[in-house]
């Protein structure tokens, strides 16, 4: 994707205009943005959409915040290795503040993505009054692309902001440049108004994206597997049913293998825009500009992943090494919900001549997990490895040699300093694997990561349509389940397998214990998108957040977390309400 034009929230206050007759923006320089000279060509036009895309990568958005700030935190994901910010570690504990910058800066930046959208719309429509003929099919194209991609950032305004039920409040719909500030003054609206707000974009989408068949960017696949989504979430499950069987039975999609599943989320462009994804953040490795910062300059990259890059050890004195801020790692809860049970590495080492390792069964009984994935009975499910990595058995690059993976935390890999508050009798301490740059340290791709995002992909539309089909067709139902099961096993996906469920309750990887220990469907939707910022979709959707909070229990060495209903939406910034003075933009309950 090419880079995001700089200082167009200034050319768009020129091309949506003032209103006043005389205006100090039109100048004689013809060479300047004005009304009268843009957008006068295609090339203007695909310049403006390819700011609507570059919001993607804004700080505030999927260039840094969304994952570790906020979602990731939300829904546990992550546990804390950065022990001395209470306000971020609030945020996984049910205490969120107002006006916390790292529950702020999405609104600020998504917002922003919409305002593109809008402006982008706006300019193909008076662009049309004067473009040739011949251009009238390129035009709805980058029409529809703007429109998928204003119903994009509008479902993402929601995911953080609104509040799950259909008649809660939602987030405010703007569908036009403000031209004054009244117009800037706009109410929210309920959840339900917000997705039939997606529903009309993601529809008018799917009509003008016919042709565009460029899957780096919006397709009209991507537009009919978005209304399939939205559909389920706003609770019309015949029309999701619909929009799902579309994309099952003519778009052409299939799962990939095991092996490409595995090495799709790190970057590797061999293994990106594959056959099953239907829209996809594209995230460029080394930007063209320069950064120190993560995303803190324009870029089409990402530099989320800085927050929770790994550790590993340096073999000269042992030590637990960070590859970048390293804040964060996978909270160990998640290794007992994939299956894994085995003893916490700091229980199962000997000093030998004065050498501290690992015990010889410990790490033979590690290695035959990792080669016997998905076929041992009391073995973890497969995708474990694909998002987390394993302290002592995987390694990462750091200036071109390998190091083995350590703990997320400082010191000798041997010990556990007691002022962390974490035992060594239960820490795990998995380094994230999906989303990493594992070629080296991150400041050596300049703290902008190439992994790509991915918003919709053929698992979450089979998934999806077991959901609406279990009660009609509990048995293909279960099926669909099974395809994506049967895949992560490294199955043929469309052919029964040992590993198959045997009914829509059967027993999962889950501990007893646990929520979804005997829902697959909840389940799979759980393992397959692990890391992918998906799961707060589904916890805030069908409610779990209760549940959710009885299972993981505690953060940041111990802190425990306390489940209220209000965190299912965040707290909208302050300055909001300095500027949108409309008396229906309130504030979310419990801020």
């Amino acid at each position: 994707m090419k880079k995001i034009f700089a200082g167009f929230i200034s050319m768009m206050m020129v091309v949506a205009g003032s209103g006043c007759s005389e205006s100090f923006l039109d100048l004689e320089d013809t060479g300047s943005i004005s009304q009268s000279n843009f957008p006068s060509s295609l090339n203007h036009i695909d310049l403006m959409l390819v700011s609507v895309y570059g919001v993607q990568h804004e700080r505030g958005f999927m260039g840094y915040w969304w994952h570790g700030y906020s979602v990731f935190c939300l829904d546990h994901t992550i546990d804390m290795q950065w022990r001395n910010d209470d306000a971020w570690i609030g945020i996984s504990t049910g205490m969120a503040r107002l006006g916390d910058n790292k529950i702020s800066f999405q609104w600020r930046d998504i917002q922003k993505g919409i305002y593109y959208a809008n402006s982008t719309l706006e300019a193909i429509e008076r662009y049309r009054v004067t473009a040739p003929p011949g251009e009238a099919k390129a035009l709805d194209n980058k029409a529809g692309e703007a429109y998928f991609m204003r119903g994009f950032y509008l479902w993402h305004l929601q995911v953080l902001y609104s509040q799950p039920q259909l008649n809660g409040m939602g987030v405010p719909i703007i569908r036009a440049v403000p031209k004054d500030l009244q117009s800037m003054s706009v109410p929210r609206a309920s959840t339900g108004e917000a997705y039939q707000a997606m529903i009309e974009d993601f529809k008018r989408a799917e009509v003008l994206l016919d042709g565009q068949e460029d899957n780096h960017r919006a397709t009209r696949w991507s537009a009919k597997a978005a209304l399939a989504r939205t559909y389920l979430f706003a609770g019309k499950t015949d029309s999701a049913k619909l929009y799902l069987e579309d994309c099952i039975q003519n778009s052409g999609k299939t799962l990939v293998s095991f092996d490409h599943y595995k090495n799709m989320f790190n970057g590797d462009t061999k293994f990106e825009y594959n056959s099953e994804s239907f829209y996809e953040v594209g995230n460029r490795l080394n930007p063209e500009l320069p950064n120190n910062n993560g995303s803190t300059q324009q870029n089409t990259g990402s530099g989320a992943s800085q927050l929770y890059t790994p550790f590993y050890i340096n073999p000269g004195d042992g030590e637990r090494k960070a590859m970048g801020y390293s804040n964060q790692f996978m909270h160990d809860r998640n290794l007992f919900r994939f299956g894994y049970h085995d003893a916490p590495p700091l229980t199962v080492t000997e000093q030998v001549g004065g050498t501290w390792k690992l015990q010889d069964d410990y790490v033979a009984q590690q290695m035959e997990r990792r080669e016997q994935a998905g076929r041992q009975a009391d073995g973890p499910d497969p995708r474990l490895y694909v998002c987390a990595l394993q302290p002592f058995f995987d390694s990462v690059k750091v200036a071109g040699q390998y190091y083995r993976v350590a703990q997320a935390e400082f010191g000798k890999w041997y010990t556990l300093d007691p002022a962390t508050g974490l035992d060594p009798d239960d820490f795990y301490g998995w380094p994230l694997r999906k989303n990493q740059y594992l070629e080296g340290k991150l400041e050596e791709a300049r703290n902008i990561a190439g992994a790509n995002y991915y918003f919709i992909r053929l698992a979450d539309i089979y998934l999806m349509y077991a959901e609406v089909l279990k009660s009609s067709n509990p048995s293909l139902a279960l099926e669909y389940i099974n395809k994506v099961h049967r895949r992560a096993y490294n199955y043929d996906p469309n052919t029964a397998s040992p590993v198959d469920y045997a009914s829509l309750t059967a027993r999962t990887k889950a501990a007893a214990d646990d929520h979804l220990a005997n829902d697959p469907l909840l389940y799979e939707r759980w393992a397959e998108f692990f890391g992918e910022a998906k799961w707060w979709e589904d916890v805030r959707r069908l409610n779990l957040g209760q549940q959710e909070a009885n299972y993981y229990k505690t953060v940041a060495a111990g802190r425990k977390i306390t489940w209220r209903d209000e965190h299912y939406a965040m707290p909208i910034p302050p300055l909001e309400f300095e500027t949108n003075t409309n008396p229906g933009m309130k504030q979310n309950p419990g801020y």
